[in-house]
């Protein structure tokens, strides 16, 4: 074999690795393309996860507060804001496995569903003379304490995010 030749083979097998490896070299940018992105997406639904429970955490405080006002500036649409008048306390209920938001792809709804303790008080109704002494005294409402869960679905409005319905449903 001449000199020649063996620098001619060297040099095929040279270009052969290159034009060989360029595939594999693109497979790898696309997949580490790929890796960025679903980082990307999964830092963007983590921040809106964050805005949406900062909202209903709002909510929450506005309804502790008795501020039904303020709490109904939280919805897209003020004036269907469900008003009830009987609830007196929300707060987030730490031992709620069903706790969740969903994203929709759109990055523009989302849904989500929270366990809560919800405290209310209802008037006695009536005129009888026991609940008349009960009103004089101070006890005329019938208060109840129990774990429900908060179903809601959001909306983004000027790349804010309000809420667009909201249900305590008993659990």
């Amino acid at each position: 074999m001449s000199t020649s030749e063996i620098s001619t083979r060297r040099r095929f097998f040279g270009h052969a690795g290159v034009v060989l490896a360029a595939p594999l070299t693109a497979t790898a940018a696309l997949a580490q393309s790929a890796v960025v992105d679903d980082r990307l997406t999964r830092l963007a639904e983590l921040e809106t996860a964050k805005a949406i429970r900062a909202l209903q955490l709002e909510y929450a405080g506005c309804v502790n507060a008795g501020a039904l006002a303020a709490a109904a500036r939280l919805f897209a649409d003020p004036a269907a804001a469900p008003v009830d008048t009987s609830l007196r306390r929300l707060a987030a209920d730490r031992f709620a496995g069903h706790d969740g938001i969903e994203v929709a792809a759109d990055g523009a709804t989302a849904t989500a569903c929270f366990g809560c303790t919800v405290e209310t008080e209802t008037a006695i109704a009536g005129g009888y003379t026991l609940v008349d002494m009960l009103r004089v005294q101070g006890e005329g409402a019938l208060r109840a304490i129990e774990h429900r869960a908060l179903e809601s679905s959001y909306v983004k409005q000027g790349g804010e995010w309000k809420i667009a319905s909201l249900v305590l449903r008993r659990t």
